[in-house]
């Protein structure tokens, strides 16, 4: 599994670890990554098996994307950490601070909610007509006023961006994602086994994991700090970044 960055951990290191989503990579996070590094915290920022620059082929459920990223952690000596996971990374984020709890310190999750069904015949696009699947998921990621704009980087198309970003991805990727996403169950049991800080950031115009759709997620979770962001969707990371940042730091 590729990790950035690839610098050597401190002794007794604490990391952020960050989970990108579906079809996605850590490049995702550049804006947090850079200002936690800046603060001196490590930072794992992930490709998953299969994406980005990580090898392999995408795993086939939410629990053998923790279970791989709990290897990773203790080939590396690290016993405790914090979580910031993204729409299918929050799913991830949320089996291991589960599965084990004392090792958590705090969770973030981003665009989330539960069960995270995907549609019949989205599925069906990611597995026979991928580029169709990538549209969809890119139209539906964003806010409306994303959609026509409203970056305040000039020359910066978000939507465009996120879908070259999830056509980069490996054969078959996207739909194992979306398949993982969707078989994921046992969420609201395993959300309240966490003993950890728990924040999630949600966008009320969110249409992929709609705030209602969180909402008995929310309430599994012992005394969570729930932020909203009124004018974005889904991909909260590029429609609000700096808003996220300042959430994540509250937590983190």
């Amino acid at each position: 599994m590729f990790y950035f960055p690839t610098n050597k951990l401190k002794k007794n290191s604490q990391p952020i670890i960050f989970i990108h989503g579906t079809g996605m990579d850590h490049s995702v996070w550049t804006l947090p990554v850079r200002h936690f590094l800046r603060k001196k915290k490590d930072v794992i920022a992930l490709d998953l098996p299969g994406h980005g620059n990580s090898p392999g082929k995408a795993l086939s459920s939410i629990s053998a994307y923790a279970t791989k990223i709990f290897k990773l952690l203790d080939e590396e000596s690290i016993s405790k950490f914090s979580l910031v996971g993204h729409s299918m990374g929050s799913l991830i984020a949320l089996e291991m601070a589960s599965s084990q709890p004392s090792r958590v310190n705090a969770i973030s999750l981003i665009g989330t909610a539960f069960p995270m069904q995907v549609n019949e015949q989205l599925l069906e696009f990611a597995k026979t007509d991928v580029d169709k699947a990538i549209d969809i998921l890119t139209f539906m990621g964003y806010s409306h006023q994303a959609r026509i704009g409203r970056n305040k980087n000039p020359g910066m198309w978000m939507t465009e961006s996120t879908r070259r970003l999830m056509q980069n991805s490996g054969k078959n990727v996207i739909y194992q994602d979306l398949l993982a996403c969707s078989n994921f169950d046992g969420g609201l049991e395993k959300a309240k086994k966490i003993s950890a800080k728990v924040q999630l950031i949600l966008g009320v115009n969110d249409f992929l994991t709609p705030r209602r759709k969180a909402s008995d997620l929310v309430n599994s979770f012992k005394d969570p700090d729930v932020k909203e962001i009124k004018d974005s969707g889904h991909t909260l990371m590029m429609e609000d970044p700096n808003k996220v940042l300042d959430y994540l730091i509250e937590v983190l």
